[in-house]
């Protein structure tokens, strides 16, 4: 098939295109917060002069953990390979579009920027995954959907986001310090909007993709999908300041793993309340 035979080289020239966007192109480039770079150090990648091949590793990271992923739930996926694979991709593009909102909402950066950002990523992700799906992704007949209350999925998983994301920020806010920014503490209506629509997206992505998650228990097939298909992008989104500034592994790491937290907690409690089989 012709698809198939040429979605390597497809897949190789999305990620060229991708990486030389955002190193060779001024415009697309990412730029730090104004308020992070003035009081954080910077990190011994920028000192050293490897910024760029440190993005280039951490793209092709982000990549093989998107893949890596796809072919465990795709196996139970009912659906054409190729859908399957541009429905994970862009379903990852925005959670990192959310990222991106993130910053304009917590740390002062400018919508116009952050929007480019989302763009750039989303297709870059949505196209990568839709090659991905040519390669790995297998056909399967359409299948009844399982999950019994999809919308209280959304709502659980979108309160069990901003209360454990909010109260782990407010508890690790004064031991982490000038560091703390990046905990993404909510104050206002739009920073606590922003954290419900994110959980919201994960309860939305896990009503697409519950039938395909291995396990029967509800916790190991909740624990999967929250850190893993869902918490693994989020995480990976947040790592990315260690590449731009010194000291702050652990924090972007809590940050990661505190709304990966809260979306276990709200599926767990969603397949507890509704009980699907």
């Amino acid at each position: 098939m012709f698809e198939k035979r040429y979605a390597g080289t497809i897949a190789a020239a999305i990620i060229a295109i991708v990486v030389w966007a955002r190193l060779f192109h001024p415009t697309w480039d990412y730029y730090p917060p104004e308020r992070l770079v003035d009081g954080l150090e910077r990190s011994w990648i920028v000192a050293a002069g490897v910024r760029d091949l440190a993005f280039f590793g951490y793209v092709v990271v982000a990549l093989g953990m998107m893949t890596l992923f796809f072919s465990i739930v795709q196996r139970r996926w009912a659906l054409n390979g190729a859908l399957k694979g541009l429905l994970y991709g862009t379903s990852l593009g925005i959670i990192w579009a959310f990222g991106f909102l993130a910053g304009w909402a917590f740390l002062g950066t400018t919508l116009r920027a952050e929007i480019l950002n989302c763009l750039i990523d989303v297709i870059g992700l949505a196209a990568a995954g839709w090659a991905v799906g040519l390669m790995i992704g297998t056909d399967l007949p359409t299948a009844a959907r399982e999950i019994s209350k999809p919308w209280l999925a959304v709502v659980f998983a979108a309160s069990g986001f901003v209360a454990v994301h909010t109260l782990g920020a407010l508890v690790f806010a004064v031991p982490f310090g000038e560091t703390a920014d990046l905990l993404l503490r909510p104050g206002s209506s739009l920073q606590y909007g922003l954290l419900a629509a994110l959980g919201a997206w994960a309860g939305q992505m896990f009503v697409m993709l519950r039938h395909a998650l291995p396990f029967n228990s509800v916790v190991a097939r909740s624990a999967f999908f929250a850190f893993g298909v869902f918490g693994h992008s989020w995480l990976w989104f947040h790592l990315f300041f260690v590449i731009e500034f010194a000291g702050v592994f652990t924090t972007t790491l809590l940050t990661g793993l505190m709304g990966s937290a809260g979306v276990f907690v709200g599926i767990v409690a969603y397949e507890w309340t509704a009980g699907d089989a």
